[in-house]
């Protein structure tokens, strides 16, 4: 069993479809990011994190059934000779902005790793995911990862999502639709 991130240009990125944390102001941006989020591991739009209010510090969730947010932080242009939303993360200290995941939520995004038990490679990912009118496939929270991974099977327990559809992220990069079934 390996896990290997979706193929992505440089960082992840994120459209939030519908959320209904916007409407609700069920929002975490006062606590920075945990030392796990380095310059080598940086935090990304569209991972899923847990605010650890005692620890004062955003993490990668500790267990399946943590309660999850996903980091949606406006991107900048940081260089205006390369645009786009590939180029935004944050690192330890920095404060992200969290949105706590609600069931029916929707995004559009590639922050997504896969096992290589279920997929053998990215190529497999592609054509599973292209397929997905005639197989389901899920997203699920990993213990110890902010990155969320697509599996086969949707997960008994922890918060997870259906694919809805092989798609396009706002920088045009492949991607994948998802709608929020559990918290």
């Amino acid at each position: 069993m390996a896990m290997n991130r979706f193929k992505v240009a440089k960082y992840a990125s994120l459209e939030m479809n519908f959320a209904e944390y916007l409407a609700t102001g069920n929002i975490v941006s006062q606590i920075p990011l945990g030392e796990e989020f380095t310059e080598d591991a940086p935090c990304e739009n569209g991972m899923w994190v847990c605010a650890n209010r005692a620890q004062k510090a955003i993490a990668a969730p500790a267990a399946v059934t943590d309660m999850i947010g996903i980091v949606y932080t406006a991107e900048k242009e940081y260089n205006p000779w390369e645009p786009g939303l590939k180029y935004f993360h944050k690192i330890a200290g920095d404060y992200p902005r969290v949105g706590i995941l609600s069931k029916g939520d929707t995004f559009t995004s590639n922050c997504f790793q896969y096992d290589t038990t279920d997929f053998a490679n990215e190529e497999a990912v592609i054509e599973a995911l292209k397929k997905i009118n005639e197989t389901p496939l899920y997203l699920g929270v990993v213990a110890g990862s902010p990155v969320p991974q697509l599996m086969k099977t949707a997960p008994a327990t922890g918060t997870y999502a259906t694919v809805v559809k092989f798609y396009t992220v706002p920088n045009g990069e492949a991607g994948i639709k998802y709608n929020i079934n559990r918290v």
